[in-house]
């Protein structure tokens, strides 16, 4: 039986501080402006919002400040762009498994609460509404309590995700559950998900990333 995470408080970091450059919005890494990048860069930050500056005005949260910079993992993703490109095409290679979009943002929203990962969990909590997740299953899964009105599909996504995250296995009943609600190509490419958001959460923890002010759910 897969345990329950604890309440997910926003992590143990160092808040945001007005005093710093863009408010501290980079945490321990330097927002890079639109004008210090290399072409290379440059690139990089033309193919993030194409695509993911696209699903941030849709779903309504922020990754692009006033003055062009990129917050949340994106600006770290500007500082390495051949790491930033294999992430791309990792995800790229996920969506071509046909995972619905509420099982993807439940998982992941699964994933950024069990690390405590702000940012994650304020941009994956606007998608998971995006996608058509209902508010309480959003705030169930926020507060580390089982969600009680997600589809079979979303279920079984997050008790998935919430297994992986937390105790790092999976039992033979919930694994036959997810051989159930999923193809076997559908089931790897959802672990890979997971494992996709464990790698954004520890880019956020190592970093102190933050949310907006006021915006930490």
């Amino acid at each position: 039986m897969t345990s329950a995470a604890e309440p997910t408080g926003p992590a143990e970091q160092a808040l945001p501080d007005p005093s710093e450059p863009n408010g501290g919005l980079g945490g321990r890494l330097p927002l890079l402006k639109p004008g210090d990048l290399d072409p290379v860069q440059a690139r990089a930050r033309d193919g993030l919002l194409a695509s993911r500056g696209a699903d941030a005005q849709a779903a309504g949260f922020t990754m692009e400040l006033p003055g062009g910079e990129l917050i949340g993992p994106f600006n770290a993703y500007l500082h390495v762009p051949p790491i930033f490109q294999a992430l791309r095409d990792w995800m790229a290679a996920i969506q071509e498994y046909g995972l619905p979009g509420d099982v993807q943002q439940v998982a992941i929203l699964t994933v950024g609460a069990a690390w405590r990962s702000d940012y994650e969990v304020y941009a994956h909590a606007a998608e998971a509404r995006h996608a058509g997740v209902p508010d309480s299953a959003i705030e169930a899964i926020l507060a580390g309590a089982p969600p009680v009105d997600l589809p079979p599909a979303a279920d079984v996504a997050h008790r998935l995700a919430l297994a992986l995250a937390v105790d790092h296995a999976v039992d033979d009943a919930l694994y036959a559950e997810a051989q159930a609600a999923f193809s076997t190509e559908q089931l790897i490419a959802l672990v890979t998900l997971v494992g996709r958001y464990m790698n954004t959460a520890a880019i956020l923890a190592a970093f102190r990333v933050p949310s907006p002010p006021g915006q930490a759910q």
